[in-house]
């Protein structure tokens, strides 16, 4: 029994010893290795549509009526389409009236909709999305990859297989996204995740990778 004991004992300090000897792996050797990982988007110029929301309470007729302020109503136009959110594509029913005239409780001009694909609980609220604008050639960029500064705007990009951090000039912003006027172009990849790792000039391994918009895509206003 004691000769199995210091077997045991052999055993576990030769083990021990083996595994001091393994080479160490960090993060930092992998990275300077292969690179910093990232996930990236390669910018697509499109046309990109804008949309107006407005609220509206839906009435016992099917329809629904809202108010609007003076620069929304002068973007919208009876007959138009409107739809359940920016990104639906299928058009729920049509602007069928706007009142030209201010209405003395809201201080707001009313809107009538006319539903064709659309039911909806009576005296329920809904918000609606009418396009208004079409933005040619954008380049659109998920808000939270742009870094905002007193010193301007920057994002990353890969460029030659390193990290490169830009300066861009926004065109506009909102909660759908942010329009970048200048400092991208088409075919640029950028950084989209990890590039809070980033340091100017890190060489960069691609471990994922967007092409352009996957489905129709809009900005709200």
């Amino acid at each position: 029994m004691l000769l199995f004991g210091v077997i045991a004992v052999f055993i576990r300090i030769v083990l021990v010893q083996l595994d001091r000897g393994r080479q160490i792996v960090s993060f930092v050797s992998e990275w300077e290795r292969y690179g910093r990982p990232v996930l990236v988007k390669e910018m697509m110029a499109v046309d990109v549509p804008v949309y107006t929301k407005f609220t509206v309470i839906i009435g016992q007729d099917g329809s629904a009526r809202g108010f609007v302020t003076g620069d929304i109503k002068d973007k919208l136009a009876q007959g138009q389409a409107v739809y359940p959110n920016a990104n639906s594509g299928i058009p729920c029913g049509a602007i069928s009236e706007i009142g030209q005239e201010l209405d003395m409780e809201t201080g707001m001009f009313p809107v009538t909709v006319g539903f064709s694909n659309f039911s909806g609980a009576s005296g329920s609220r809904l918000v609606l999305f009418a396009q208004t604008q079409t933005l040619k050639a954008a380049l659109v960029v998920p808000n939270d990859i742009v870094d905002i500064s007193k010193d301007g705007s920057f994002l990353w990009k890969v460029e030659d297989g390193k990290a490169r951090k830009i300066h861009v000039k926004i065109g506009s912003r909102n909660g759908y996204g942010t329009l970048i006027a200048e400092g991208i172009g088409s075919g640029d990849l950028v950084v989209l995740r990890g590039q809070d790792s980033l340091s100017q000039n890190d060489k960069v391994k691609i471990v994922g990778r967007q092409a352009g918009p996957a489905r129709r895509t809009g900005m709200g206003l």
